[in-house]
């Protein structure tokens, strides 16, 4: 047995161990009666749903010819097979054996010998896509530097509503961080999670799909009908999926750290950290009040009544965990699990309430 799958065994054993069929198989089913916690059940739900809901408005936006939503889609979902499978198996594609960064807990349904939770599948397309739609409808991809400063607003908008799901899910076992393989963490998460997953990976994904699938040739009411069309679309939209991971490299703090052959310490990293989402925000916050104005009317569109609805689940479930939350002892509970960081997700739904309460500018009448 390779020195990760040990530590994976490992992992599994603190969180109650896995079934031997579900390490054994390329797919697992198993009753969502007998999951280790009911709040696992509810975020199943709640992504799944998601994802499939922005699926039906991707493919809706298609069919009246604005099809860039559509190839983001698909191109997130790409994207998560690119990025997670290495992750998960990082032995068998040229990395350490002990580079196992995390594991996930066993859900209802999982893929690749237990790794992969069909939730987690779905939080590309759930997550990002929204955050992606929220931004284009707000008009932040406009004007000069547009496409850049349109997806610095998505990776910030994402990492804003993903950080309320990030610092919830390793109390109650949805997960297990290798702490060992990372720097400094921010109470249960990894600085390097919040940033790179969380912030650069939907500007990769973002940067990729504008790239590929560009506005002039696609959105304006040109309808794919050949099916020649439809081929080329396809490819771009995987395509911008399969370059997304060189992007994600690319753009992440640890590898210009190397190629400077700089030591990435736990206070650069910190700093690192604070200087680029404190930048993203400003420069976000910024856009949305020159392009935006405060409106309930726009809680009405698709984006926003999923992301609401993200919110509000989230906010229930932070309710149910604050009593174990308030008696946890440094920020490890009675069962051994670490606590998020409850400051950092009380503002992040705050601009997730921001954000959400905001439309569009009507364009001045010429």
């Amino acid at each position: 047995m390779s020195e990760s799958a040990q530590t994976f065994d490992q992992l599994a054993n603190q969180l109650g161990g896995f079934h031997p069929d579900a390490v054994a198989s390329w797919g697992f089913i198993k009753s969502p009666l007998t999951l280790s916690h009911w709040t696992m059940n509810v975020v199943e739900i709640l992504l799944i749903t998601g994802a499939l809901w922005g699926l039906v408005h991707a493919v809706s936006r298609f069919k009246q010819g604005h099809v860039v939503y559509l190839a983001f889609w698909l191109a997130s979902v790409v994207f998560m097979l690119a990025l997670e499978i290495p992750v998960y198996f990082p032995e068998k594609l040229g990395g350490t054996e002990t580079s196992l960064y995390f594991i996930h807990n066993e859900f209802t349904v999982q893929f690749f010998f237990g790794r992969a939770p069909l939730y987690i599948l779905a939080l590309y397309p759930a997550v990002m896509y929204s955050s992606f739609v929220l931004v284009k409808q707000a008009g932040l991809f406009e004007g000069r530097f547009g496409a850049l400063s349109g997806a610095i607003a998505v990776g910030l908008v994402h990492h804003v509503f993903y950080e309320v799901f990030d610092h919830y899910g390793p109390q109650y076992g949805w997960w297990l961080w290798n702490y060992p393989n990372f720097n400094g963490s921010l109470g249960s998460v990894p600085v390097s999670s919040m940033v790179s997953f969380a912030f650069i990976g939907p500007i990769a994904l973002t940067l990729a799909t504008r790239l590929l699938v560009t506005t002039d040739r696609f959105e304006e009411n040109v309808r794919l009908v050949s099916i020649s069309s439809r081929i080329q679309f396809g490819a771009r939209a995987v395509a911008a999926g399969l370059l997304t991971p060189v992007f994600f490299v690319l753009l992440t703090a640890e590898t210009w750290y190397d190629l400077l052959a700089i030591e990435l310490t736990v206070q650069r990293e910190a700093y690192t950290a604070i200087a680029l989402l404190g930048s993203a925000l400003m420069l976000t916050m910024l856009k949305f009040s020159r392009t935006t104005e405060f409106s309930m009317l726009a809680l009405l569109s698709f984006s926003k009544v999923y992301l609401l609805l993200f919110l509000a689940v989230f906010l229930g479930l932070w309710l149910y965990a604050l009593p174990d939350y308030l008696a946890a002892v440094d920020g490890v509970t009675s069962w051994g699990s670490r606590t998020g960081s409850l400051p950092y997700v009380l503002g992040c739904i705050v601009l997730g309430s921001f954000f959400l309460l905001r439309a569009r500018r009507p364009k001045p009448l010429r």
